[in-house]
Protein backbone atom coordinates (compact mmCIF):
# COMPACT_ATOMS: atom_id res chain seq x y z
CA UNK A 1 0.00 0.00 0.00
CA UNK A 2 3.51 2.43 0.19
CA UNK A 3 2.92 3.46 -3.15
CA UNK A 4 -0.92 4.70 -2.97
CA UNK A 5 -0.27 6.22 0.21
CA UNK A 6 -2.77 5.97 2.77
CA UNK A 7 -6.35 6.08 2.91
CA UNK A 8 -7.37 9.12 4.91
CA UNK A 9 -10.75 10.02 6.53
CA UNK A 10 -11.73 13.24 5.06
CA UNK A 11 -12.35 15.14 8.29
CA UNK A 12 -8.27 13.95 9.26
CA UNK A 13 -7.12 15.54 6.21
CA UNK A 14 -9.42 18.03 6.50
CA UNK A 15 -7.87 18.96 10.51
CA UNK A 16 -4.11 18.86 8.73
CA UNK A 17 -5.20 21.49 6.20
CA UNK A 18 -7.73 23.77 7.94
CA UNK A 19 -5.02 26.26 8.84
CA UNK A 20 -4.43 27.29 4.64
CA UNK A 21 -8.09 27.89 4.39
CA UNK A 22 -7.99 31.57 5.80
CA UNK A 23 -4.47 32.03 4.30
CA UNK A 24 -5.71 31.47 0.71
CA UNK A 25 -9.25 31.84 0.62
CA UNK A 26 -11.87 34.91 0.84
CA UNK A 27 -14.48 32.83 -0.18
CA UNK A 28 -15.71 29.03 -1.84
CA UNK A 29 -18.28 28.43 -4.14
CA UNK A 30 -19.45 25.24 -5.09
CA UNK A 31 -22.20 24.12 -7.95
CA UNK A 32 -23.10 20.42 -8.51
CA UNK A 33 -25.49 18.53 -10.80
CA UNK A 34 -26.98 16.77 -8.93
CA UNK A 35 -25.86 18.40 -5.63
CA UNK A 36 -22.68 17.20 -4.08
CA UNK A 37 -24.85 15.82 -0.83
CA UNK A 38 -26.93 13.53 -2.98
CA UNK A 39 -23.78 11.82 -4.92
CA UNK A 40 -21.92 11.28 -1.68
CA UNK A 41 -25.09 9.68 -0.53
CA UNK A 42 -26.01 7.84 -3.25
CA UNK A 43 -22.34 6.56 -4.34
CA UNK A 44 -19.63 4.54 -2.21
CA UNK A 45 -17.44 4.93 -4.29
CA UNK A 46 -16.59 7.97 -6.45
CA UNK A 47 -13.68 8.74 -9.15
CA UNK A 48 -13.06 12.85 -9.39
CA UNK A 49 -11.59 13.90 -12.36
CA UNK A 50 -10.50 17.53 -11.97
CA UNK A 51 -9.94 20.20 -14.66
CA UNK A 52 -5.95 21.80 -13.02
CA UNK A 53 -5.90 25.31 -14.04
CA UNK A 54 -2.22 27.09 -13.28
CA UNK A 55 0.56 24.11 -12.33
CA UNK A 56 -0.89 24.70 -9.08
CA UNK A 57 -4.26 24.99 -9.38
CA UNK A 58 -4.49 21.28 -7.94
CA UNK A 59 -4.17 22.21 -4.37
CA UNK A 60 -7.10 24.89 -3.73
CA UNK A 61 -9.60 22.55 -6.05
CA UNK A 62 -8.66 19.58 -3.77
CA UNK A 63 -8.88 21.81 -0.75
CA UNK A 64 -12.23 23.57 -1.52
CA UNK A 65 -13.68 20.00 -2.83
CA UNK A 66 -12.52 18.76 0.64
CA UNK A 67 -14.57 21.33 2.32
CA UNK A 68 -17.43 21.27 0.16
CA UNK A 69 -17.82 17.42 0.55
CA UNK A 70 -17.24 17.94 4.60
CA UNK A 71 -20.47 20.35 4.41
CA UNK A 72 -22.49 18.07 2.54
CA UNK A 73 -22.07 15.27 4.52
CA UNK A 74 -19.43 13.26 3.62
CA UNK A 75 -17.51 13.10 7.00
CA UNK A 76 -17.62 9.52 6.97
CA UNK A 77 -15.83 9.32 3.55
CA UNK A 78 -12.19 7.85 3.03
CA UNK A 79 -10.21 9.57 0.04
CA UNK A 80 -7.19 8.72 -1.48
CA UNK A 81 -5.29 11.24 -3.63
CA UNK A 82 -3.77 10.10 -6.91
CA UNK A 83 -1.50 12.65 -8.27
CA UNK A 84 0.68 12.49 -11.68
CA UNK A 85 4.18 11.51 -11.33
CA UNK A 86 5.83 14.71 -12.53
CA UNK A 87 4.34 16.35 -8.99
CA UNK A 88 7.04 14.71 -7.15
CA UNK A 89 9.60 16.17 -9.30
CA UNK A 90 9.23 19.69 -7.67
CA UNK A 91 10.08 20.26 -3.91
CA UNK A 92 7.13 22.47 -2.95
CA UNK A 93 4.51 19.28 -4.26
CA UNK A 94 6.71 16.75 -3.05
CA UNK A 95 6.46 17.77 0.26
CA UNK A 96 2.63 18.75 0.19
CA UNK A 97 2.10 14.83 -1.11
CA UNK A 98 4.40 13.55 1.77
CA UNK A 99 2.84 16.01 5.00
CA UNK A 100 -0.80 15.45 3.65
CA UNK A 101 -1.20 12.35 1.48
CA UNK A 102 1.68 9.81 2.97
CA UNK A 103 2.92 9.21 -0.60
CA UNK A 104 6.42 9.39 -1.01
CA UNK A 105 6.18 7.87 -4.59
CA UNK A 106 4.19 7.45 -8.14
CA UNK A 107 1.69 4.84 -7.46
CA UNK A 108 1.23 1.74 -9.91
CA UNK A 109 -1.79 1.99 -11.88
CA UNK A 110 -2.50 -1.94 -10.73
CA UNK A 111 -2.30 -1.31 -7.21
CA UNK A 112 -4.39 1.82 -7.46
CA UNK A 113 -7.13 -0.07 -9.35
CA UNK A 114 -6.87 -2.69 -5.98
CA UNK A 115 -6.78 -0.28 -3.03
CA UNK A 116 -9.66 1.00 -4.79
CA UNK A 117 -11.47 -1.68 -5.28
CA UNK A 118 -10.19 -3.80 -2.29
CA UNK A 119 -9.89 -0.97 0.68
CA UNK A 120 -11.97 1.03 2.86
CA UNK A 121 -11.91 4.34 -0.11
CA UNK A 122 -15.09 5.99 -1.01
CA UNK A 123 -13.25 8.75 -3.61
CA UNK A 124 -10.21 9.25 -5.60
CA UNK A 125 -9.18 12.70 -7.39
CA UNK A 126 -7.49 12.65 -10.28
CA UNK A 127 -6.36 15.59 -12.72
CA UNK A 128 -6.54 13.98 -16.06
CA UNK A 129 -4.41 17.16 -17.99
CA UNK A 130 -1.35 16.15 -15.51
CA UNK A 131 1.75 17.68 -16.33
CA UNK A 132 -0.05 19.24 -19.30
CA UNK A 133 -1.33 21.93 -17.22
CA UNK A 134 2.63 23.93 -17.96
CA UNK A 135 1.46 23.77 -21.58
CA UNK A 136 -1.47 26.22 -23.24
CA UNK A 137 -3.60 28.46 -21.84
CA UNK A 138 -4.52 28.06 -17.95
CA UNK A 139 -8.13 29.27 -18.87
CA UNK A 140 -8.88 26.36 -21.16
CA UNK A 141 -8.65 22.58 -20.79
CA UNK A 142 -5.52 21.11 -21.99
CA UNK A 143 -5.37 17.27 -23.52
CA UNK A 144 -5.46 14.61 -21.34
CA UNK A 145 -2.25 12.30 -20.54
CA UNK A 146 -4.12 9.67 -20.18
CA UNK A 147 -7.83 8.46 -19.99
CA UNK A 148 -6.35 5.60 -17.70
CA UNK A 149 -8.72 7.11 -15.03
CA UNK A 150 -11.76 6.17 -16.82
CA UNK A 151 -10.20 2.39 -16.36
CA UNK A 152 -10.60 2.70 -12.70
CA UNK A 153 -13.90 3.88 -12.29
CA UNK A 154 -14.92 0.80 -14.77
CA UNK A 155 -13.21 -2.00 -12.71
CA UNK A 156 -15.19 -0.78 -9.61
CA UNK A 157 -18.41 0.78 -11.34
CA UNK A 158 -18.00 4.18 -9.96
CA UNK A 159 -19.27 7.19 -11.39
CA UNK A 160 -17.21 10.03 -12.10
CA UNK A 161 -17.83 13.50 -10.49
CA UNK A 162 -16.50 16.01 -13.28
CA UNK A 163 -15.41 19.40 -11.76
CA UNK A 164 -13.85 22.07 -13.19
CA UNK A 165 -12.63 25.45 -11.08
CA UNK A 166 -11.88 28.86 -11.37
CA UNK A 167 -9.44 31.22 -9.63
CA UNK A 168 -6.59 29.84 -9.86
CA UNK A 169 -5.06 30.79 -12.79
CA UNK A 170 -2.83 32.85 -11.23
CA UNK A 171 -0.89 30.67 -9.09
CA UNK A 172 1.78 30.46 -11.95
CA UNK A 173 3.49 32.22 -14.20
CA UNK A 174 4.18 32.05 -17.98
CA UNK A 175 7.38 32.33 -19.52
CA UNK A 176 8.16 32.83 -23.41
CA UNK A 177 10.25 30.11 -24.51
CA UNK A 178 12.37 30.88 -27.34
CA UNK A 179 13.16 28.18 -30.01
CA UNK A 180 17.25 27.82 -29.49
CA UNK A 181 15.96 26.68 -25.66
CA UNK A 182 13.75 23.43 -27.20
CA UNK A 183 16.86 21.49 -27.45
CA UNK A 184 17.07 21.74 -23.59
CA UNK A 185 13.41 21.20 -22.94
CA UNK A 186 13.97 17.88 -25.30
CA UNK A 187 16.27 16.60 -22.72
CA UNK A 188 14.40 17.23 -19.99
CA UNK A 189 10.89 16.34 -21.20
CA UNK A 190 10.67 15.65 -25.11
CA UNK A 191 6.69 15.56 -25.28
CA UNK A 192 6.73 19.75 -24.62
CA UNK A 193 8.85 19.90 -27.92
CA UNK A 194 5.73 19.98 -30.18
CA UNK A 195 3.12 21.92 -28.46
CA UNK A 196 5.93 24.75 -27.70
CA UNK A 197 6.51 25.05 -31.16
CA UNK A 198 2.98 26.25 -31.55
CA UNK A 199 2.70 28.24 -28.41
CA UNK A 200 5.96 28.32 -27.15
CA UNK A 201 5.09 29.39 -23.52
CA UNK A 202 5.51 27.43 -20.43
CA UNK A 203 3.06 28.04 -16.88
CA UNK A 204 5.39 27.46 -14.15
CA UNK A 205 4.87 27.42 -10.31
CA UNK A 206 6.30 29.87 -9.05
CA UNK A 207 4.08 31.88 -6.86
CA UNK A 208 0.74 31.42 -4.67
CA UNK A 209 -1.76 34.84 -4.54
CA UNK A 210 -4.70 35.03 -2.14
CA UNK A 211 -7.65 34.00 -3.97
CA UNK A 212 -10.97 36.25 -3.55
CA UNK A 213 -13.59 34.26 -5.00
CA UNK A 214 -12.68 30.21 -6.08
CA UNK A 215 -15.64 28.64 -7.59
CA UNK A 216 -16.59 24.72 -8.27
CA UNK A 217 -18.80 23.50 -11.20
CA UNK A 218 -19.13 19.80 -11.25
CA UNK A 219 -21.35 17.31 -13.37
CA UNK A 220 -21.44 13.58 -12.73
CA UNK A 221 -20.95 11.42 -15.76
CA UNK A 222 -21.48 7.20 -15.97
CA UNK A 223 -19.50 5.46 -18.54
CA UNK A 224 -21.32 3.98 -21.75
CA UNK A 225 -18.54 1.47 -21.60
CA UNK A 226 -18.74 -1.58 -18.87
CA UNK A 227 -15.35 -3.14 -17.65
CA UNK A 228 -15.98 -6.06 -19.29
CA UNK A 229 -16.45 -4.30 -22.53
CA UNK A 230 -12.69 -3.57 -22.51
CA UNK A 231 -10.96 -5.05 -24.91
CA UNK A 232 -7.96 -7.82 -24.21
CA UNK A 233 -5.94 -5.83 -26.98
CA UNK A 234 -3.93 -2.63 -25.37
CA UNK A 235 -4.37 -0.48 -28.42
CA UNK A 236 -8.17 -1.00 -28.39
CA UNK A 237 -8.48 -0.87 -24.99
CA UNK A 238 -6.81 2.47 -24.88
CA UNK A 239 -8.83 3.73 -27.99
CA UNK A 240 -12.20 2.49 -25.79
CA UNK A 241 -10.67 4.75 -22.48
CA UNK A 242 -10.00 7.34 -24.75
CA UNK A 243 -13.30 7.79 -26.67
CA UNK A 244 -15.04 8.19 -23.21
CA UNK A 245 -11.91 10.52 -21.64
CA UNK A 246 -12.95 12.60 -25.26
CA UNK A 247 -16.43 13.06 -23.73
CA UNK A 248 -15.71 14.08 -20.22
CA UNK A 249 -13.25 16.67 -21.06
CA UNK A 250 -15.86 17.91 -23.71
CA UNK A 251 -18.12 18.21 -20.13
CA UNK A 252 -15.59 20.11 -18.85
CA UNK A 253 -15.36 22.71 -21.45
CA UNK A 254 -18.65 23.09 -21.14
CA UNK A 255 -19.16 23.37 -17.44
CA UNK A 256 -16.19 26.20 -17.73
CA UNK A 257 -17.93 27.43 -20.39
CA UNK A 258 -20.95 28.07 -17.81
CA UNK A 259 -18.39 29.89 -15.13
CA UNK A 260 -17.25 33.76 -15.28
CA UNK A 261 -13.61 34.59 -15.44
CA UNK A 262 -13.38 35.49 -11.66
Amino acid sequence: MSQVGLPIHLPTLYARTRWFYPLLFDEIIIRSNPPLRQILQKYPKVVHAISHAGTLGWIPAILALLRGALLEGGKHRTALGIFHRGLYRFGASRWVLRAFFQSTEPPTFAKVIQAFRDGPINDIALFPEGDNCVLGDVYDIRPFRSPKFVELALAVNAPILITVHRGAEEWGKDFYIPSWMLRWVKLIEPAYVRPLMKNPVLNLPIRMTRIPKFSLNSALYFPKLSYDQLSMRPRERWFQLHEEAEKIKAIMKALLKEMPYV
